[in-house]
């Protein structure tokens, strides 16, 4: 090899790790990795995530009416940056979750860490998520379509499906922004659908917040609960069921009357990076029953 051949290589070689090593420290940051990610400027950021060697950004656009989350990742200088996107339709107005980005300055060193509603959170100062009995008491005596609890141990989760041959089916509700728990097993989001002529109203329950919108149903019956505390009994039974190794679950209640049902999926597995796939193979997922008597009645 020539002696100007040999010297082109080491040059691109150093431009190739100046190049790595800037992005490197960028993503250091909070608002390093913002400015990576490229964020436009229709985009309102509403939640920020953070743990070891990469960051997510999740985002909604009031005028497309879209939810994005961007994954930005590097572990080493000599690696190459990983960034991935994932935007799904959302008829729920998150605006109201727009976060000061300022607030980034004020990134803990410690991981994972959560930004979400205006605060900061770590496994040791972590959000508190409503519980069932909080949740349920505004619907006494109420027509319901659907309680979902919708359970996440890392990451931000938007539009997730499971893959069995030519069909998918969701796991998680797709138009819906998941934070994560820190692996409180307890803790989760609710989702509650009530009629509201041939649509529904739906309510999403975070810490210390809620989102509503006008959505189309997911299921068409409804019933009114007539033994709460069988149900919320039955929900943690499945809540507690939820392994270490749980990345993602849902939980969703279904009334035959005076039968309900509590019915769990989840995803079993944790990797780095897992909640930006759309869609998982059956053998990654879980599927549980728990059976409950005179839990509700259905009202058509």
């Amino acid at each position: 090899m020539g002696m100007k051949k040999l010297l082109a290589l080491v040059l691109l070689f150093l431009l190739f790790f100046a190049y790595n090593a800037c992005t490197y420290h960028q993503l250091s940051s909070a608002e390093g990795a913002y400015k990576l990610a490229g964020i436009s400027g229709d985009e309102k950021l509403i939640a920020v995530y953070h743990d070891s060697n990469f960051w997510q950004f999740a985002t909604y656009n009031p005028k497309a009416r879209e939810l994005k989350v961007y994954y930005l990742s590097q572990a080493h200088p000599l690696d190459f940056r990983i960034k991935k996107t994932k935007t799904v339709k959302t008829p729920l107005n998150y605006s109201p979750l727009a976060l000061d980005l300022k607030l980034l300055e004020k990134a803990p060193k410690e991981t994972p860490a959560l930004l979400f509603a205006g605060k900061w959170y770590t496994p040791e100062n972590p959000p508190e998520f409503p519980s069932f009995d909080e949740i349920i008491k505004g619907y006494t005596n109420k027509t319901i379509r659907r309680i979902a609890l919708l359970y996440a141990r890392k990451e931000l989760w938007i539009q997730t499906y499971l893959q069995v041959t030519a069909r998918a089916y969701e796991v998680g509700t797709k138009d819906v922004l998941v934070i994560p728990s820190f692996g409180n097993t307890s803790g989760g989001i609710w989702v509650v659908e009530t009629p509201q002529g041939k649509n529904s109203t739906k309510t999403v329950y975070y810490p210390g917040t809620k989102i509503v919108g006008n959505v189309t149903p997911v299921y068409l019956g409804s019933f009114v609960l007539n033994n709460r505390n069988s149900i919320e009994s039955a929900l943690y039974e499945a809540l507690s069921n939820l392994s270490k190794t749980t990345s993602f679950a849902k939980i969703e209640v279904y009334c035959f009357s005076p039968q309900a049902d509590v019915d769990t999926v989840t995803i079993k597995r944790y990797y780095q990076g897992i909640s930006m796939e759309k869609y998982f193979q059956f053998y990654y997922l879980h599927r549980d029953t728990i059976k409950v008597l005179g839990g509700c009645k259905t009202t058509r």
